[in-house]
């Protein structure tokens, strides 16, 4: 898919159509790093969950802390904190597409050309 080029530098030297870019390794590296917090793990873990199959796949994600203790010393009991331990449903997917890929659209709406420069700035 591409996108037709309408004026400027590209056309005068004979290229009409831009094709899709490609996402690199790098742009991979920003989403990973955007999901990796302790917030988002239950998200991935729906995402796991549902990668390649149809909703109703089991999602879960735990982690393990370090309980509070009135004591100063000694060994403190690990808990395990689920957050999130249930079945995929539609309504995953549906908020999966909403949160996460149309976050990054693109708007072709030229910006107001409120004094005239021909860059289009305010």
């Amino acid at each position: 898919m591409g996108a037709a080029v309408k004026g400027g530098f590209w056309p005068e030297n004979g290229v009409n159509t831009l094709n899709t870019i490609e996402t690199t390794s790098a742009d991979k590296n920003r989403v990973a790093k955007a999901l990796r917090g302790k917030g988002q793990r239950a998200l991935r873990a729906i995402m796991a969950a549902l990668n390649g199959v149809a909703p109703g796949a089991n999602a879960a994600a735990t982690v393990t802390r370090v309980t509070a203790s009135d004591e100063l010393g000694g060994a403190r009991p690990i808990e395990t904190q689920t957050l999130i331990n249930r079945a995929t449903t539609a309504a995953d997917v549906a908020d999966i597409a909403d949160d996460i890929l149309t976050a990054h659209e693109w708007s072709n709406t030229p910006p107001a050309n409120l004094d005239g420069n021909p860059l289009g700035t305010r």
